[in-house]
This record gives C-alpha cells, structure tokens and sequence, in this order.
C-alpha cells in the first residue's frame, strides 16, 4: 500500500529518515539537515506530516512522532517525560512523579515535576495538553538518577532516595508536608529502602532543613531507628525552619529547632 493516511510512499520514506536521525524530537534543523533541503521546505514536510496525523507540533519549532505502527494518524499517547527530557535538559523527573514511578503512592497527578539546571522564567508550563511544574535545581544537587527508557527514549528520573530527600528539601514538590511523610512511610517499608544513603544525600544537599524535617518525621514514624535519627540531630543548624514553609507552624519544636503546625503530628503514626 503505497498511501497511508494521506502520506504517500515518498513521503513516509522521508519520515522514516527522519524519525531515525532524531532523539525523539523533530526540528525543522533536523528535517533540513537530515533529508539536504532548504528550511522552508522543511517547514513544508512537518507542515504535511503533521496534516496527516504522524507528527505533532508541542511548540513553535518542536515536534513529536505519533506511533507510526497506530491504527489511525492521531493513536499514541505523548509521554510527559518525553517531552520534559527533550525540552528541559539538563533535567530530571522528582517529586511526586517519581514517587509515583517507585510505587510509593496510587495517587494520580496532573502535573509533571521537572528539576533543571536551566534558569526558565515559567515555573510552569503547559504543553500539548500537559501540565509541567519546573524546579530550578544547582548542577551539584544532580545526583542520585537512575536512567529509565519511555519510547525509546532514556529519561533521567530520581531514584527512591534522592525522591526523598527532594521533597524533605521542598515539601511542596511532594504536595506538602502530609503527603511526604505517606511518601516516606512507603520508602520505609520498601525494599528501596536504605537510611545510610538518605542520610549520604541529605549531607551532599547543603540544606539542614533536611535533617529537621527528616529526623522530626523519622523520630515520630520510627522511634526505634535512634542511630539515625542521631545522625540527623547531629547535622542540625543554628535558627528554627518551618516544618512545611507552606504551612506556617506556630509551636517549634526546640530539640529539633522546627515550626510545626498544629495538629500535624497526630498524622504521623
């Protein structure tokens, strides 16, 4: 068959070209580069491709395949983290995405949480139809990934650790304070789970407000656990910081020299 969904012989060929010297996402530089045409005609082919249903424009200049295999033009799901890895690199997927990606929630999110070293003005965008919330991480603190293939596309998520130790960094990354400690339950109980690296990460964060948090929480949740929990009071700065900066706390916590909100420990068992 020699037309498929308005796409002719040659102009699948072309595609197909394409699609093998891209990364997984389409530029008219590519197009031009790939197939020795002229930009505008590049322009012309993603203009058609995309008419026909096997390409898809995410942004001005930027575009995804859809699965060629799909039994019609407009099959195939665009996967966020696709999108987030081609768009926002350097970068890596954290929070409550990646809490979701270790199994240590059934919620269903929205939005997709992306940490990158680049500097965006947007700490949130929409894109095709999705939802991305964008944190502005230091080079230094990109540590602790593990590599996960979406699409044929390896992708950069936090491992359960540095999941973690992200969100005690920034609880809201984790939906706020309630929610990192039911992520942090399930990191307890899970065979991912190991206090000496958390502890390793915390310590490469350059944050105390880890430590507070973290051994408040721990010290509620796992009492038994005295080494570690140790380990954090002997980590812990001068002045007092918020629980949840969030959520202001009203009564502090001196041994831990943290605000905690009232009524939130009752959550904690």
């Amino acid at each position: 068959m020699d037309e498929l969904a308005g796409l002719g012989k040659l102009s699948r060929k072309r595609l197909a070209d394409v699609l093998r010297n891209s990364n997984g996402c389409i530029s008219v530089g590519l197009v031009a580069e790939t197939l020795c045409v002229s930009r505008e005609q590049a322009r012309l082919y993603l203009s058609s491709w995309v008419k026909n249903g096997w390409l898809r424009r995410v942004r001005r200049g930027l575009y995804f395949p859809v699965d060629i295999a799909a039994e019609t033009p407009d099959g195939g799901v665009l996967d966020p983290w696709v999108i987030a890895s081609q768009i926002f690199p350097p970068c890596y997927i954290g929070g409550w995405s990646a809490a979701k990606h270790w199994d240590f929630t059934e919620q269903i999110f929205e939005s997709t949480i992306v940490f990158t070293s680049r500097r965006l003005n947007q700490k949130k965008q929409s894109i095709a139809g999705l939802t991305f919330l964008i944190k502005k991480s230091a080079s230094d603190k990109m540590f602790g990934l593990k590599s996960v293939w979406k699409d044929q596309i390896k992708v950069q998520v936090s491992d359960p650790h540095k999941t973690i130790i992200d969100m005690f960094d920034d609880p809201s990354i984790g939906g706020g304070i309630r929610s990192v400690v039911d992520f942090f339950q399930k990191y307890l109980s899970s065979s991912e789970c190991d206090l000496n690296i958390l502890i390793q990460y915390a310590e490469k964060m350059s944050n105390k407000a880890i430590f507070k948090r973290l051994g408040f929480v721990l010290s509620k949740i796992k009492p038994d656990e005295t080494r570690w929990i140790a380990q954090c009071l002997s980590h812990l700065s001068q002045g007092n910081s918020q629980l949840d900066p969030a959520s202001k706390g009203k009564r502090l916590i001196k041994k831990w020299r943290l605000w905690v909100p009232e009524g939130l420990e009752e959550g904690f068992r």
